[in-house]
């Protein structure tokens, strides 16, 4: 279920073109390793022996884990809203500086 909202989340702000398809990208192949690892569970098996737990996860850990996903796809988001606002003001600021030396020259 996790998985989905990530991918879902992932989809809708790329559509709507707040995201590039750079953090598309890697959020949609986060999305769809956890959705693997959690509808098949010898995913699980390998991965406690990987990480030699040996013992489930447990729930506020999981929880907490998801939280800080979403956490950090939130800053994602935000840092390229803030690139794309950047992007434009250096756009506006290059223009009317050479708008302005135009005007100067002509004068």
């Amino acid at each position: 279920m996790f998985s989905a909202i990530i991918i879902l989340l992932d989809l809708y702000l790329l559509k709507k073109r707040k995201i590039d398809v750079n953090t598309f990208a890697r959020w949609f192949i986060l999305g769809l390793a956890i959705g693997t690892i959690s509808v098949v569970p010898a995913f699980f098996t390998l991965l406690y022996m990987v990480l030699g737990t040996e013992v489930l996860i447990s729930a506020v850990t999981v929880t907490a884990f998801m939280v800080l996903l979403l956490m950090i796809f939130y800053l994602d988001y935000k840092l390229n809203d803030l690139n794309d606002k950047l992007m434009k003001l250096t756009a506006e600021l290059s223009a009317r500086e050479f708008n302005h030396r135009k005007e100067k020259n002509e004068a």
